[in-house]
């Protein structure tokens, strides 16, 4: 703990220091919850903040969790069901994960699947002993390697044969 925590904040400089922690990035309520937890405030009091920051607008869930998404996306490539999962373990209700995943347009999530498929094709391919994973059958342990890395970053099974069927 460091020293500004051991002593009792002010109401004003209490909310001054989460207004300024809403306003470096998007939070969840959860992570702001955790927040005045760490500061040594009351849950009585931590409700009446969050409160407050959320009638101020420095607190949005439906905000956050598109920011989440398409940050996510953009950033770390990942696909809808890891975005959703990771939303889930947050806390966050099912309409909102539904609104901000649905702000992933369909195009661009299809192009960025299909450059994560190709780029780990060629890393496959440039594998010692992978040369002959030149046969572009589903089943072959490269194309089984393919789809389990696409999955892993949270792709659907559905599309990502589909984009294997259509690019090889």
């Amino acid at each position: 703990m460091d020293k500004i925590t051991k002593k009792t904040l002010s109401d004003e400089a209490l909310l001054l220091r989460v207004r300024k922690y809403c306003a470096l990035r998007e939070r969840s309520i959860r992570e702001v919850s955790k927040k005045l937890y760490e500061l040594g405030v009351l849950e009585d009091k931590a409700l009446l903040v969050i409160e407050k920051l959320q009638q101020e607008g420095f607190l949005n869930e439906k905000r956050y969790v598109s920011a989440y998404a398409r940050g996510k996306f953009r950033n770390k490539k990942w696909g809808k069901k890891k975005i959703e999962m990771e939303l889930k373990k947050q806390g966050i209700a099912k309409e909102l994960l539904e609104k901000g995943l649905n702000e992933i347009e369909n195009v661009d999530y299809l192009k960025v699947l299909d450059g994560l498929l190709l780029k780990k094709w060629k890393l496959i391919k440039a594998k010692p002993g992978n040369s002959d994973y030149s046969d572009h059958d589903l089943f072959t342990p490269a194309m089984q390697k393919l789809i389990n890395y696409a999955m892993q970053k949270g792709f659907e099974y559905d599309i990502i044969v589909g984009r294997v069927k259509k690019i090889f």
